[in-house]
């Protein structure tokens, strides 16, 4: 063994020299080419995401599939809306406008977050001058089983409780 490793190889041992192969594109356009390159980058991922779902629920039990439609039979019979109110650091004539601009827009007043609180219709984050969060009370007084389901699912998602607003509602 000690022998082998020490003997010099031959010359005479040579590797054939194989030119690489051209692969060529087909006659495509750049634009072309990088949207099919994208396609076929993306498409096993989207395969296998759902390949993936249909084989772990073939594994979930009967327990955990009525689970998981109770959960969203819960979201069903909840009502989530937004409530804008504008800082109370912001000079009393930006809170005048935007109680202005509420009205103009008949938004209903909500007088349970604050004085000037408002539900607008449309996503107000982000807009300087205004606190906005989200509400979720549940539509109707919901039955004992469903009210512990309402409770279960606001504690599993961190939902703090919301006791202005009314009975079982959280700030998502």
């Amino acid at each position: 063994m000690a022998h082998a490793s020490t003997v010099m190889a031959s010359l005479d041992i040579r590797m054939p020299s194989l030119a690489m192969p051209e692969l060529r594109w087909p006659r495509l356009s750049r634009r072309a080419r990088a949207l099919l390159m994208m396609a076929i980058m993306i498409s096993p991922a989207f395969l296998s995401d759902a390949i993936g779902f249909c084989v772990m629920r073939t594994f979930y039990t009967a327990d955990e599939l009525t689970e998981k439609r109770a959960s969203t039979a819960t979201l069903t019979q909840v009502r989530i809306f937004q409530v804008a109110c504008p800082d109370t650091d912001t000079p009393a004539a930006e809170q005048e406008r935007w109680s202005a601009y509420a009205a103009r827009h008949d938004w209903p007043l909500y007088p349970q977050a604050g004085a000037a609180c408002f539900k607008p219709e449309r996503n107000l984050r982000g807009v300087m001058g205004l606190t906005v969060f989200s509400v979720a009370c549940p539509v109707m007084a919901l039955a004992a089983t469903e009210q512990r389901r309402w409770v279960a699912y606001a504690a599993d998602h961190h939902w703090t409780d919301y006791p202005q607003a009314g009975a079982g509602c959280v700030d998502p």
